[in-house]
């Protein structure tokens, strides 16, 4: 793989736990609302400024 994409990818450490910091932010149900009621259009595009969440845990793994 090309050394610009590894920086995209989760991480994995020695202990063998997964590094989620770069992963997708999201939006809880009130964070939605939130940034729904604070929207406004720019060049053509809806924009708000409202909160996000960031995954801190680790993901559950699937066992196989």
């Amino acid at each position: 793989m090309r050394q610009a994409h590894l920086a995209h990818q989760t991480g994995l450490t020695r202990t063998g736990k997964i590094n989620m910091l770069n992963r997708k932010p999201y939006r809880t149900a009130a964070q939605k609302a939130e940034a729904k009621r604070t929207a406004r259009k720019f060049e053509g595009t809806w924009v708000s400024g409202s909160p996000v969440s960031y995954h801190r845990a680790v993901k559950g793994r699937a066992e196989g």
